[in-house]
């Protein structure tokens, strides 16, 4: 296919992004949650691609390292109750900002609406009172969709995209 890297993530099925008016019950969810007995299936698979496939991981042709795509089996096992959501370093609402297709701005993609860039510029939004109070009193450690977020965005200071 002419690819230059392919990225693994667990299917976000708790969240409202992806457009999504409200998120999704648990019946929904389920309809794309892997089923509990076939989560040893999963976790054998990924254990597959990271054995037949270390050249991949070492060139960067799989986006994640073998451990990180590990904990995508963690991830659904979480939603079974059998172990808590992985941990995640992220600094995305720090970092980064989403500006979606209609204007909305968002402080990741899969938090709430901050404002839209239709009725105020981009700088007025990321440093309004609501969303410094936001980013200053986010714990990325209790808030629900920190927890159950299947994005790993980290960057460092001196990242570019």
């Amino acid at each position: 296919m002419g690819l230059d890297q392919i990225s693994f993530l667990p299917a976000d099925v708790s969240s409202q992004a992806f457009n999504r008016a409200e998120p999704w019950d648990e019946p929904r969810q389920h309809e794309i949650l892997p089923e509990r007995d076939e989560l040893p299936e999963l976790q054998a698979i990924i254990q597959q691609i990271i054995t037949d496939n270390p050249a991949y991981f070492e060139k960067g042709f799989i986006a994640e390292s073998p451990a990180k795509l590990k904990k995508i089996g963690d991830y659904y096992g979480a939603f079974y109750g059998l172990n808590p959501f992985p941990y995640k370093k992220c600094n995305a609402p720090w970092v980064s900002a989403v500006v979606e297709a209609d204007g909305t701005v968002r402080p990741c993609f899969f938090h709430q609406a901050l404002g839209n860039i239709r009725n105020a510029p981009l700088s007025e939004i990321l440093n309004s009172d609501r969303a410094i109070h936001w980013r200053k009193t986010l714990d990325m450690d209790k808030d629900e969709t920190c927890r159950k977020c299947v994005c790993y965005l980290n960057l460092s200071p001196a990242a570019t995209i």
